[in-house]
Parts: structure tokens; C-alpha cells; sequence
């Protein structure tokens, strides 16, 4: 059944969506370096930004939430199998509607009918979710967020009927991945984080948890003023963006110290340990950047290195960050596997390709700021790494079927 706990569709299906947007970053970047007159950049790159969050992160994160916070009657279990049916379908339907025709009738179409879909299962789990520990706030208000976050794909047509791309239309979009970014995934995969300690028996104290939540919490809807700094507007906007930022640095001080005392505690392997640490500098690292981005400088330099600062940004939080920690929630939840050789291949030569790309991705944009010497076949470089990443996707979906046939003999 598609919602028992020992079933693994749900996962390994988010998994072959993560694979196939990384094919299309992959022939994005091939693009770059070798041009393809039947490629459509954006439209490619619609399909590949929209299944890497609604296709990987966002079912990845409902089956496991479904699975483990949900204690659901069977006639609620049956909404649930029909409406993750609905999301699939439509989310599966994307890779093919935005590569032929972009941001239009089709597409439009399917992300409605996912945007209800999600609004009937976010209202059940906030429902059907129970408790009151951190974990459980995380979750609700990372829900709470995706809910806020969603409002913008409605006002989005809207604007583009009646005023067409204008700077409305940009602080609409990045309405939706701030609130998407900054709090559906921050707060869920934290929150799932936070379960897993639960579960193990990891002794924190709820106080030190509490305060990250709250600050965390304050600085989410503020920290958006970053977001609309790229357009002219007041230099209030930078201020608040900047107290949101520190309220976010705060937060993460607060969650270095629940992560130091977990590490004290916990019993790992390597790979766990490495995903754990990586997901903790990346997110740190994110906070750096929010934080210097609240400077009109560094905004302006931004802007005018887009393809290097904000891409570079935006691939630290969904590779680095926000993939590299889900990898470790369904290990530990004992979803995606990696004890065996081949997927423990997979996670390293994916990691190599993240570091890689974002070494790569900020280098060249810091040489370009800096009057230097770019590097050379950058793009031939960038390309060759990201092959890393899928390559690295690949073998972790072959290492769960091998799993599967070890644990049987």
C-alpha cells in the first residue's frame, strides 16, 4: 500500500524526479558549453527548479511525515493515497509541460491542480498531526509557511495579466521561494531532524530548542525584505532585512549547540556523521550570505554576477543544504539506505559534485568582482561536476534495490 511504513515508492519515486532534474540541470549546463538550438533555457529551467522542490523536497518530505507523525483512520488514509496520487501525476506531468511550452496553459493548469491538492493534505496534517514538542511546531509551522508561500502562485497570474514582468512580478516569485526556502524546508526538515533525536533518545534541553524555534520563527517573515532588495526601494528594507538576518544568526547559534550535544551522543555511521556536518555548514553558510546581502554593495555586486552569486546561492540550499539533510532524515528513518558500498559511493561522489560546483560557482564570480582571471572552460568544468551529482543520484537508487536483495539473503 502506498502509505505503509515499509513501503518505499513514495521515496524512490521523489528520488527518480530528483534524477531527472538533475539530467535537466546537467543539459542546462551542457548548453552553456556546447549550445543546442531545440534547447528552451527557461523553459528547461522551469521544469528542472519546479521537480527539484515540489517533485524531490516536497514529497520526499510528506511521505515521511505521513508516515511518522500521521495516525490517520483508514477513510483519511484513502484522501491522503488519492491526493498523493494527484500531486505525483501533476509534478511527473511538469517534466514534460514546461520543457514544450514553458510557463503556459498546460503548465498553469498542473500547478493549480498540485496547489489544491497540497492545500487538502496540509490541511489534514495539521489536523491529524499531534503533540507538542519542538519537532511538532517545526513541522506545523513549516506547513503554516508553505500555505503562506502558495498565495503567490494565485497573485502571480494575475500580475502577469495586468502588468506584465515587472519588478511585481519578481518580488512575487521570490514571495514564494523565500517562504518555500526559509520556512516550508527549514522548518520541516529541522523539525524531522529534531524527531530523530526523539527517537534515539538524544538529550537536549528543550530550552535550547524552544529558542531556536522562536527566533528562528521571528526572523521568517521579515527576512523576506532581503528578497526585494535587488529593486529600488527604501533603505528600510535593508535594515529590516538586516535585523531578520541576525535574528537568523541567533537561531543558528542556538542550533550549533543542539547539534553539538547530539554529536556527543550519537552512535553514526561515517556517512551519516559527514551528511550531518555538511547540512550544518551549509545552512551556516546560507545565513552568512542572507546576512552580508542585506549591504547595498553586495546586492549590486549580486545582481551583476547573478549567474555566479545567486545561483550559486540558490544550489547551496537545495543541494547542500536542503538535499543533503533529507538524504540523512530517510536514512535514519530508514527509508534510503546506506550501508552498502554502491550507495555509499553515491553519497560521496554526490557531495563531490556539490563542492565542486559551488567552489566553482563562487570562484569565478569572486575573480570576475575582483578584476582577475577567470577560470578557463569554466563551464566544461562546472558541467564535468554536475555529471558528479548524477552520476552520485544514480548509484544511490541502484544501492536501495541491492540493499533490498541483501537484506533478503
Amino acid at each position: 500500500m502506498l502509505l505503509q511504513k515499509n513501503n518505499k515508492f513514495l521515496y524512490l519515486y521523489a528520488l527518480v524526479l530528483f534524477i531527472l532534474a538533475a539530467l535537466y540541470g546537467l543539459l542546462l549546463r551542457w548548453n552553456f558549453t556546447f549550445p543546442l538550438k531545440f534547447v528552451n533555457y527557461h523553459h528547461l529551467l522551469q521544469s528542472h527548479s519546479h521537480v527539484a522542490f515540489l517533485g524531490w523536497g516536497y514529497i520526499a518530505t510528506l511521505a515521511v511525515l505521513l508516515n511518522y507523525f500521521v495516525e490517520a483512520t483508514e477513510k483519511q488514509f484513502k484522501l491522503y493515497k488519492i491526493v498523493l496520487i494527484i500531486l505525483l501525476s501533476s509534478i511527473t506531468l511538469m517534466l514534460i509541460s514546461f520543457p514544450l511550452g514553458g510557463y503556459k496553459l498546460f503548465s498553469i493548469i498542473l500547478l493549480s491542480v498540485f496547489g489544491i491538492a497540497s492545500y487538502v493534505i496540509s490541511y489534514r496534517l495539521l489536523k491529524d498531526i499531534k503533540g507538542e514538542t519542538v519537532a511538532v511546531k517545526l513541522i506545523k509551522y513549516g506547513i503554516y509557511y508553505y500555505l503562506l508561500s502558495s498565495l503567490a502562485t494565485w497573485f502571480l497570474a494575475g500580475v502577469i495579466v495586468t502588468q506584465g514582468k515587472t519588478a511585481l512580478y519578481h518580488n512575487t516569485i521570490y514571495f514564494y521561494l523565500h517562504f518555500l526556502y526559509n520556512g516550508y524546508f527549514v522548518f520541516v526538515l529541522f523539525g524531522l531532524l529534531f524527531k530523530i533525536f526523539e527517537q534515539q533518545n538524544i538529550i537536549i534541553s528543550n530550552k535550547l530548542q524552544q529558542n531556536f524555534f522562536w527566533y528562528l520563527n521571528i526572523a521568517c517573515v521579515p527576512a523576506y525584505a532581503l528578497s526585494v532588495l535587488w529593486s529600488s526601494v527604501s533603505i528600510v528594507f535593508n535594515v529590516i532585512g538586516f535585523v531578520a538576518s541576525t535574528l537568523q544568526l541567533i537561531s543558528l547559534i542556538f542550533l550549533i549547540k543542539i547539534i553539538r550535544k547530539a554529536f556527543l551522543q550519537l552512535h553514526w555511521n561515517f556517512i551519516s556523521k559527514l551528511l550531518l556536518k555538511m547540512a550544518l555548514v551549509s545552512y551556516s553558510l546560507k545565513i552568512i550570505f542572507q546576512m552580508a546581502s542585506a549591504f547595498p554593495f553586495i546586492v549590486k555586486k549580486s545582481l551583476a554576477l547573478k549567474p555566479f552569486f545567486i545561483i550559486g546561492y540558490l544550489h547551496l540550499f537545495t543541494l547542500a543544504f536542503m538535499s543533503v539533510l533529507l538524504f540523512l532524515i530517510l536514512d535514519r528513518f530508514k527509508k534510503i539506505r546506506i550501508e552498502n558500498k554502491i550507495t555509499k559511493i553515491g553519497i560521496v561522489t554526490f557531495i563531490i559534485g556539490v563542492i565542486a560546483t559551488e567552489l566553482l560557482l563562487f570562484s569565478q564570480g569572486s575573480f570576475i568582482l575582483l578584476h582577475s582571471s577567470a577560470i578557463k572552460n569554466y563551464n566544461l568544468f562546472v558541467f564535468f561536476f554536475s555529471f558528479f551529482m548524477v552520476i552520485g543520484l544514480v548509484f544511490i537508487f541502484i544501492g536501495q534495490f541491492i540493499n533490498n536483495i541483501v537484506l533478503k539473503k
